[in-house]
């Protein structure tokens, strides 16, 4: 099969989807079909991105969707693909009807989120609905999300979640930790307070910094509040024992290196450096109000800091483990990695995708109709317009999916069969509202900073010209 992976910033910034992409792309290869990346042509956002365009492995189509939209979606049209998969963190989904609506081509959406989130994401929940309704197949990461989508589409979702990456020898690890003179605990994502609250780390090694002096802390990404952390270790006097690595393609030479994986984020899809961290040995540290952190680190693969969510309870998580011998810790991030290789280990993964994939591309049909029904008809409506994320009639897929969002306020925003409460949840979504609401706020104060010096300076000029 000729396998698309629309993954649109590809070429452009290095991400954990991205990442992921490669992989799945990867191992399809392997299997011999024939990926190939879909991406927005571009410079890329940062210098940091690893992969170069001319040097890459998988067959590569980039697209012009600045000034030339209509030849993007002719040469999806005659990319020959079987079909096509893309995942998505953001507002990119939204190319996805638009450029495969009437070109036969099924396609499979992979969603990367916790879908109770969505209310307050980075993009409206109607929109996520519409690129879910013109989906073929989605694929959610967790079972405990299955709840949270419109009765309407879940026949259409299957369950996979992120594969585990290949386990180096347990040996390694026993022998280099024991012999290690400085310890470290690491955090591995992007810099976005509003979703990882790094801030949390921060402040609760500070307070553990005193009692444990060999111990490091360690973060690895990149993002909008780099320099806001950078400043926050300084004031909290752990500046000289936090290393900000940046971005990087390859973090395994930093998970080996490292003792603990905490990941303080309050919302997650799957993360992937989870199951990195895992794969390398590591316990795992996260808060017990994130859904997937809750799935993820089962009994005796590490610690979830439990209720409120604040440096106090994270430092009361990594306490224990900081103080355990390193036989100790290796022995709970062997649990780790055993437990999650039991239900994602790359073999099992890959083998759901490659099925999914197969299945979903044997509903191919050339005239672009199914059923009887041309694609738009049969999976968003006749008002479809097609015209992507740029228009501004999303028609009756807007509406459909509006109404999906309204029915799902209306029911409690608790987890089935779990013990958290509705009014706990709906703090949770709160808080996250509250931190956009912020980043928001400081985004327009810059901007209306910059707005202002630009009309006194044009006034300035004025003056003078006056006189």
């Amino acid at each position: 099969m000729r396998i698309g992976f629309l993954s649109m910033e590809h070429l452009r910034e290095w991400t954990g989807i991205t990442r992921l992409v490669d992989r799945i792309a990867t191992e399809m290869s392997v299997r011999g079909h024939f990926p190939v990346i879909i991406a927005r042509k571009g410079r890329p956002v940062t210098e940091k991105v690893p992969v170069s365009p001319m040097a890459y492995p998988h067959e590569t189509l980039a697209l012009d969707l600045d000034d030339a939209q209509q030849a993007a979606r002719k040469r999806i049209a005659a990319s020959g693909l079987d079909v096509c998969v893309g995942m998505f963190g953001d507002a990119q989904a939204l190319y996805m009807p638009w450029l495969f609506s009437g070109s036969g081509i099924p396609c499979v959406v992979g969603d990367p989120a916790d879908p109770r989130f969505y209310t307050f994401a980075r993009w409206q929940p109607y929109e996520h609905y519409a690129v879910l309704a013109f989906a073929d197949a989605v694929q959610a990461l967790l079972e405990d999300y299955l709840p949270y989508y419109p009765p309407a589409l879940r026949s259409r979702i299957t369950v996979i979640g992120n594969p585990i990456p290949p386990f180096p020898k347990t040996g390694f690890y026993a022998v280099a930790r024991a012999n290690k003179t400085e310890r470290a605990v690491l955090s591995v994502g992007r810099l976005n307070e509003a979703d990882k609250r790094l801030s949390l780390l921060l402040r609760a090694f500070a307070t553990l910094a005193e009692d444990f002096p060999n111990w490091r802390l360690r973060i690895v990404g990149d993002g909008p509040h780099w320099e806001f952390y950078r400043v926050m270790a300084k004031q909290l006097g752990i500046a000289a024992r936090t290393d900000f690595i940046g971005a990087t393609a390859d973090p395994d030479a930093h998970y080996a290196e490292s003792d603990i994986f905490c990941l303080p984020s309050l919302v997650e899809g799957f993360p992937m450096v989870y199951a990195e961290a895992a794969s390398h040995a590591l316990p795992l540290v996260g808060f017990a109000s994130c859904a997937a952190s809750s799935a993820l680190i089962v009994s005796g693969a590490g610690v979830l800091a439990g209720a409120p969510d604040s440096p106090k309870t994270l430092e009361a998580a990594l306490r224990p483990l900081m103080s355990m011998s390193p036989e100790e810790r290796t022995a709970m991030g062997l649990r780790a990695r055993e437990t999650l290789q039991a239900k994602y280990g790359g073999a099992l993964v890959y083998d759901a995708w490659e099925k999914l994939l197969t299945e979903t591309a044997a509903r191919r049909n050339t005239d672009g109709t199914e059923d009887g029904k041309t694609m738009e008809e049969a999976h968003i409506g006749p008002e479809w317009d097609g015209l992507g994320p740029e228009s501004g009639v999303w028609s009756r897929a807007l509406l459909n999916g509006a109404a999906a969002e309204v029915a799902a306020r209306e029911r409690p925003l608790t987890r089935p069969e779990k013990s958290s409460a509705p009014e706990d949840c709906e703090n949770v979504r709160l808080r996250c509202e509250l931190a956009r609401l912020r980043q928001d706020y400081r985004f327009l104060e810059k901007k209306y900073a910059r707005l202002m010096e630009r009309f006194q300076q044009a006034a300035g000029r004025k003056k003078g010209e006056r006189r």
